[in-house]
């Protein structure tokens, strides 16, 4: 029990302090005193501090997916068309970029982080395990009902990465430049309905190409 309360410390206090300063910056030494930890338990649970670091970035990639499919599941018990299931996802995935409160700043920085590890050339993939299964699960049944369920397995592929492309050029870009963050309600309503109805045109205009 001792060793997981360690395990557990070391997690959260590098969680807070990697979201803080990033990766160069922040050292073990500063970890452990926040976690009221020794080295020897870091490299005893994680090895070094770039395994510790990757355990973060898990840990906020499984958290956020948890909250996105928990928002999202909630929110559909009184939706009815694919467009609104479309709609929810996005505005759920935005508000990773939201900047108008304390608890979204947070969460910009870690997807900044996030977005910064995806991008790096020594990436490890199985970090975004849980975000890729939370987006199988949720978003290609809504994209496969308004494409048409006739849609080819392996042109789903190409148009669940044409749909998301552009979502994930907001993510990137806010990777390099925090000032595109979302700074309102009303900012994040905005360009919520803007990619919606620029990704869902696109997908009945491929739903009307495909029938044609």
């Amino acid at each position: 029990m001792e060793d997981g309360d360690t395990r557990a410390r070391i997690l959260e206090a590098a969680s807070q302090v990697f979201c803080e300063k990033g990766f160069k910056k922040t050292t073990v030494r500063e970890i452990c005193m926040k976690a009221k930890a020794n080295v020897a338990a870091v490299n005893y649970h994680f090895g070094d501090k770039k395994k510790l670091y990757r355990a973060v970035l898990t840990k906020w990639v499984d958290d956020g997916s948890r909250e996105v499919f928990t928002r999202i599941s909630e929110a559909l018990t009184a939706v009815t068309s694919a467009k609104e299931t479309l709609r929810i996802y996005i505005t759920a995935q935005l508000r990773f970029l939201c900047l108008f409160e304390r608890k979204s700043r947070q969460e910009f920085n870690r997807t900044r982080l996030l977005l910064r590890e995806c991008l790096a050339d020594d990436s490890d993939p199985t970090i975004f395990d849980s975000h890729m299964k939370m987006e199988l699960r949720l978003l290609t049944p809504v994209i496969r009902e308004i494409v048409g369920s006739d849609m080819p397995e392996h042109r789903m592929e190409s148009v669940t990465i044409g749909a998301t492309g552009i979502l994930t050029h907001y993510f990137v870009m806010a990777a390099h430049d925090p000032s595109k963050g979302i700074t309102s309600q009303e900012e994040l309503d905005s360009l919520t309905e803007f990619l919606t109805t620029f990704i869902y045109g696109g997908l009945c205009a491929v739903r009307e190409t495909v029938h044609a």
